[in-house]
This record gives structure tokens, C-alpha cells and sequence, in this order.
């Protein structure tokens, strides 16, 4: 069975940044505030005439220059999204409109803040089952046109990006070693965003993002610790072989939480959420653009998503 790996990785985010000292001026909350909460400093943020998809496309276009791709190679596009700038066409195919690839299937996903390593899971699948070369697994959010900015619990976490990966069976790097999603829909109502409906009644309470902050940061931090002690062992590994983890960039006391026990075994707990935000799916990506070049040959990375459905993913990559 062909061997998938990730070949290269780009990011592209809004130039406008919202400070702490910004929402200062928006909402009842301070700097310290933020900082102590979510560790958040800054986030990007659209402009109203800014689409999230041209984020997207730029991304995908930066990162197939890095593989020394042409987009008529590109046999399918998986967009994770639970933003989209239209409902159809779906983003993926906006994206392959964007850089020329007229050869593709595709389809956007939205399984919220886990979307990136769903992603992965489902493109691995893919061309293994379909002996597929090349494809293209991105992330566009743009979670800050779904924010009530009078709720400072909630307005202070998000910011926009976007992120693009190219997965190849020819000749990989970077390999994917091991995928898993998962989710628990009984807990489906503890993060949500409202629809067609609530904008139609105008229902904007029930239309604007909401959750419950303390079951999630229960099942965020149980859920990585667990993925940690479990998931290696399914290609033969221990935890403390995994040099780095990347979790979703949901919250600092999060990570913090996650990251007491585990860093004694010397993994590393890798984030950037203080220049980003949480950017749901695209923050796992933005951390790996990040520190791309600090990983060595034979290191075990881990990426770890959790979010809305409740759902969860994980991707073990052997660099």
C-alpha cells in the first residue's frame, strides 16, 4: 500500500490585527484579562470587503509553488470549513476555480475545530483506495463574522486564516504514519453556531457562536492526554517517542492543563496562539507552517484536533 506524506504547507492570513487593547475599546475586558484566560495577545481579522476564500487560494497556491506542483496535477481539493464565504459552491471548488486545477474532485467538510486533521484522515484514505497522486487538504475560517462583540467571554478568542497542505504518494515526505477521527454527539449542543433559520427570524442570539466553556476544556484536555497515552501504540510506538505535539489553538489553560504530565515524558507542546488566536480548523496548520523548518528527520509529530460535534482527530507524522 502506498506511503502518504505531506510535501508542503502555506498560510495566509488578513493584514488587519485586533489587539487586546482594540477589544479594550469594544467590550468590558482588559489585556491582563485576556492574556490570563486564553493567552491570546492579537488575532487577524477580515476587512468586510475581504473574502476568506482568496486567504484560501493564496494558500494553496504558495503551497504547491513550495512542492514544485502545477495545479493540473492536483487531483482533489478537501476544504474544512464551518465558515464558508458562500454555501455553494463549496470552498473546495472555489479554490480549484482559483488556481487552475480542472482536473479535481472535491468537497468541503466542517467538523469545526478538528476540521484540519479530519482532513488528513479522509485524503489519506482517499489515495490509498484510489491510488491518487496529489490533493490538496485546506482550512479557511473566518469564525470572526459569527461573534457577538458585546459577549467578551467569546468575542476575545477568534481570528481569521486560512492554511493548505499538499499530500503525495510520490516519493513522500513527512509521512503520515497513523490517522483517527472521532466524535461524541451527545455533547453536540455544548459549542455551536447558528444557521439559515435564526438569520431569517432574526434570531441573532442563537445565530452567534456559543459554548459551554467548562465542559470543553474538560473534554479538550482528557481528550489529549488520552490521544497521547493511546494513539502511538497503534504503529508501535510510546508516547515518550512523540518529540512534539500540535494541538488545536483553542485555549492556553487548555494546553497548559494538557501539557503538565505529558511534557515530563519530553514531548513538546508547540502553540502560537498569542499572535493567532483561535483560528478553528486552520490553527493547527498555522502551527506547523511555523515552526516547519525546527523539525528533524526522524521526529514523531502528533497533531491533535478537538472542537465542535463534539468531535476530536489525531494525525501521527513521522518527519
Amino acid at each position: 500500500m502506498n506511503q502518504i506524506g505531506i510535501s508542503a504547507i502555506a498560510t495566509s492570513v488578513p493584514s488587519k490585527v485586533l489587539t487586546n487593547f482594540d477589544l479594550e475599546k469594544m467590550v468590558d475586558t482588559t489585556d491582563e484579562w485576556i492574556i490570563t484566560r486564553t493567552g491570546i495577545r492579537e488575532r487577524h481579522i477580515l476587512n468586510p470587503d475581504e473574502s476568506i476564500t482568496d486567504f484560501v487560494i493564496n494558500s494553496a497556491k504558495e503551497a504547491c509553488q513550495k512542492a514544485n506542483l502545477t495545479a493540473e496535477k492536483i487531483e482533489f481539493i478537501i476544504s474544512s470549513t464551518l465558515s464558508p464565504n458562500r454555501i455553494s459552491p463549496a470552498q473546495a471548488f472555489e479554490v480549484a476555480k482559483g488556481i487552475g486545477a480542472n482536473q479535481m474532485f472535491g468537497f468541503d467538510l466542517n467538523a469545526a475545530c478538528s476540521g484540519f486533521t479530519y482532513g488528513i484522515a479522509i485524503a489519506e484514505s482517499l489515495m490509498k483506495t484510489r491510488q491518487l497522486k496529489y490533493g490538496l487538504v485546506t482550512a479557511g475560517e473566518q469564525v470572526s463574522r459569527f461573534l457577538d462583540y458585546t459577549d467578551r467571554a467569546s468575542c476575545v478568542i477568534f481570528g481569521d486564516a486560512a492554511v493548505a497542505a499538499v499530500l503525495t504518494s510520490e516519493n513522500p515526505e513527512h509521512l503520515i504514519i497513523a490517522t483517527e477521527m472521532g466524535a461524541f454527539p451527545s455533547m453536540a449542543d455544548e459549542v455551536t453556531i447558528g444557521g439559515v433559520s435564526h438569520l431569517i427570524n432574526d434570531q441573532r442570539s442563537d445565530y452567534y457562536f456559543r459554548q459551554n466553556g467548562k465542559s470543553i476544556f474538560k473534554f479538550a484536555v482528557n481528550k489529549i492526554k488520552e490521544i497521547y497515552e493511546t494513539f502511538p501504540a497503534k504503529v508501535g510506538l510510546k508516547p515518550e517517542q512523540i518529540k512534539y505535539i500540535i494541538p488545536h489553538q483553542a485555549n492556553m489553560r487548555i494546553l497548559d492543563a494538557a501539557a503538565k504530565d505529558i511534557q515530563n515524558n519530553g514531548t513538546i507542546f508547540l502553540n502560537n496562539l498569542e499572535k493567532y488566536g483561535n483560528t478553528s480548523s486552520a490553527s493547527i496548520g498555522l502551527v506547523l507552517n511555523d515552526e516547519w523548518q525546527r523539525f528533524q528527520k526522524g521526529d514523531y509529530l502528533l497533531l491533535i484536533g478537538f472542537g465542535g460535534g463534539l468531535s476530536w482527530g489525531a494525525t501521527l507524522i513521522e518527519w
